[in-house]
C-alpha cells in the first residue's frame, strides 16, 4: 500500500560553491568585480514547492557566502535535508561535483539532484559520473514536483518530462528528453526573503540594494555562441510581471536587472508592463537587455518613463562578415542606431563584445576595437570567447578539427579543479592573442581621459567610488600587467 504523502520533507536547494570553477577569460570574473547576483533559479523552484505544500524548503548561496565544496558541504549535512537539489553551471561543475562527493559521505541517504543548463547539454555523463541520484533536463518546477510527490509517498521515481533516474549503475533517460514549463503564470513570483535579499548588489548601481528578474524563458534566435537548442519564447504576463516589480519594490529594493534574453520580443507586452508600472505608481530603477535591431523610439520613451535607466546591448564584433556569420542576425548600422538612440532617450548603455569567432583575423578583432571606442556606449563588456558545450560553434569546431575532442565530456566525466578550457577557437589567433587583444580593447575603451572625467562627474555615493575603484583596479591588473608581460617576454604563452 502506498504510504499518503508526507510534505513535511526537509528540502534544500543549493547554488554551488564557485571555488575550483573553470579558469575565467572575462575580467571581471575574478575578484567579482560585478557583485553578486541572487541565484532565481533556486528561488523559484523553493517558491514553487512552498507554494504547494513543501513548506520546509530552504535556499543555500555558497556563492553569495564564498564558501569552498567542503564548507557548502558542511553546511548542507548540518541542515539534514530528505533532498538537496543543486544547480549546475558548466562553469562551476567541479565545485558541484565535488560538494556532492562530500555531501554523500556525510548523509548517505539523502536524495541528491541536479538541474541547470549543464544538465541539458550532458544529462546522462552528469547523472552517471556524479554521486546523484537524478537529474532534471529543462524547467523544473512540475518535475520536482512529480517526484517528491512519489518520493514523499514511498513509490518509486516514476517517468517525468526531462527526470533521468540512476537506479544502481543503471540510468534510466525520460520519455520526454526536455521537461518545459509553457504557461510561466502559475509559476509564482519568487520570494527574495528566501535568501538575504539586502546582500545583493551590483558594480553598475549606485544604490545598496539590486536584485534580478525573469520575464520570460527560452530565445527564438540562434546565436552560434549561445546554446544551439533555439527555444519558443514562453512569457509571463505583463500582470504577473507588474506585481513582481510591486513586491520588489515593498522590500526596498531600489534596482533591478531584467536578464530576459530579449526583454522588448513583444512590443505589446513591453507596453503593457510599462503602463501598468506608471499606472500603480511603482518607483524602481531597472535596466534590461535588448537586441539593436529592436530599437524604437515609441517603446523606449516609455521604458525610461517608467523607470528603466539602463540597456545592455549584444554588439559582439566590430566586423560586418563576422557578425553575420555569428547568427546574431544583426548589422554594426543598426547597433549604432541603437546606442544612440538609447543615449537621447537619457538611457545609461552598455555594450558587448568577443574576440574569437570561426574565421576571425587580427584585422577583424582590431575593427571591433574601433567599433567599441567609436560607438557611444557608456560602458563595454570585452572577453574572450570561449566555445561552451551546447553551442553551434562548440560542435562545427568539433566537426571541422578545430577543436580535436569533446573536452567538455571529458571534463565532465572527470572534472578537476581551476579547469583551463584546453581549445578556443584559434584558427588565425592564438590563446595569448586573443587575451592580449581583450587588455588593448579594455585599455582603449576605459583609459581615454574624457572618459574617465566623465565617470569622476557621474559619482554619486561614496560606496561607488569605491566599486568603481575596485573595478578599475582589476582592469588595470588585467590588462596593463599582461602588456608589461607581453614586452618582457614575448614568446610566452
Amino acid at each position: 500500500m502506498n504510504r499518503r504523502p508526507d510534505n513535511n520533507l526537509n528540502i534544500l536547494l543549493v547554488q554551488p560553491s564557485k571555488h575550483g570553477g573553470v579558469e575565467s577569460l572575462f575580467t571581471f570574473h575574478k575578484h567579482d568585480g560585478l557583485g553578486h547576483k541572487p541565484p532565481l533559479g533556486i528561488m523559484t523552484l523553493a517558491t514553487y514547492l512552498i507554494s504547494r505544500g513543501f513548506r520546509n524548503t530552504r535556499c543555500l548561496d555558497a556563492r553569495l557566502e564564498n564558501l569552498s565544496p567542503e564548507q557548502t558541504a558542511t553546511r548542507v549535512a548540518a541542515l539534514k535535508p530528505d533532498l538537496v537539489g543543486f544547480s549546475v553551471w558548466t562553469d562551476f561543475w567541479y565545485p558541484t561535483w565535488e560538494t556532492i562527493r562530500l555531501t554523500r559521505g556525510k548523509l548517505p541517504e539523502c536524495k541528491i539532484i541536479l538541474g541547470g543548463p549543464h544538465c541539458l547539454v550532458y544529462p546522462r555523463e552528469a547523472l552517471e559520473y556524479s554521486d546523484a541520484d537524478y537529474l532534471v533536463a529543462g524547467d523544473g518546477e512540475d518535475t520536482l514536483i512529480g517526484l517528491l510527490d512519489g518520493l514523499s509517498s514511498g513509490r518509486p521515481a516514476a517517468d517525468l518530462p526531462g527526470l533521468w533516474r540512476k537506479e544502481g549503475t543503471r540510468i534510466i533517460p525520460p520519455a520526454t528528453a526536455i521537461a518545459v514549463v509553457d504557461d510561466l503564470d502559475r509559476i509564482p513570483n519568487p520570494d527574495r526573503t528566501l535568501l538575504p535579499h539586502e546582500e545583493y548588489s551590483s558594480i553598475l548601481n549606485p544604490n545598496d540594494y539590486e536584485t534580478t528578474m525573469v520575464t520570460s524563458r527560452g530565445c527564438p534566435h540562434r546565436c552560434v555562441f549561445c546554446k544551439m537548442h533555439a527555444q519558443e519564447v514562453h512569457a509571463r504576463s505583463a500582470e504577473q510581471v507588474i506585481r513582481e516589480f510591486r513586491e520588489i519594490a515593498s522590500l526596498g529594493i531600489s534596482d533591478v536587472q531584467v536578464y530576459d534574453d530579449t526583454f522588448t520580443w513583444s512590443r505589446k507586452r513591453v507596453i503593457d508592463i510599462c503602463t501598468g508600472i506608471l499606472d500603480s505608481g511603482i518607483r524602481i530603477r531597472w535596466a534590461i537587455r535588448d537586441r539593436v535591431d529592436k530599437a524604437d523610439p515609441e517603446v523606449y520613451e516609455l521604458l525610461k518613463a517608467a523607470g528603466c535607466h539602463r540597456i545592455h546591448f549584444g554588439v559582439e564584433s566590430g566586423s560586418e562578415p563576422i557578425l553575420r556569420a555569428s547568427g546574431k542576425g544583426i548589422t554594426l548600422e543598426q547597433a549604432d542606431c541603437a546606442i544612440r538612440l538609447a543615449n537621447r532617450v537619457g538611457f545609461t548603455t552598455l555594450a558587448y563584445y568577443m574576440f574569437g569567432f570561426l574565421d576571425e583575423t587580427y584585422a577583424d578583432a582590431l575593427k571591433t576595437i574601433h567599433v567599441a571606442t567609436a560607438m557611444p556606449s557608456d560602458y563595454a563588456v570585452f572577453a574572450v570567447l570561449i566555445p561552451y558545450p551546447g553551442t553551434s560553434l562548440y560542435q562545427t569546431a568539433l566537426e571541422q578539427g578545430i577543436i580535436p575532442r569533446d573536452f567538455w565530456l571529458e571534463f565532465t566525466k572527470k572534472p578537476v579543479p581551476d579547469f583551463r578550457v584546453p581549445h578556443l577557437i584559434e584558427q588565425h589567433m592564438d590563446r595569448k592573442t586573443l587575451i592580449s587583444l581583450k587588455d588593448k580593447a579594455l585599455r582603449r575603451f576605459y583609459f581615454r581621459p574624457a572618459r574617465i572625467l566623465r565617470e569622476i562627474l557621474k559619482l554619486r555615493s561614496r560606496g561607488e567610488l569605491c566599486r568603481k575603484t575596485r573595478m578599475a583596479g582589476t582592469i588595470v591588473n588585467d590588462s596593463f600587467n599582461s602588456l608589461i608581460r607581453n614586452r618582457l617576454c614575448p614568446g610566452r604563452a
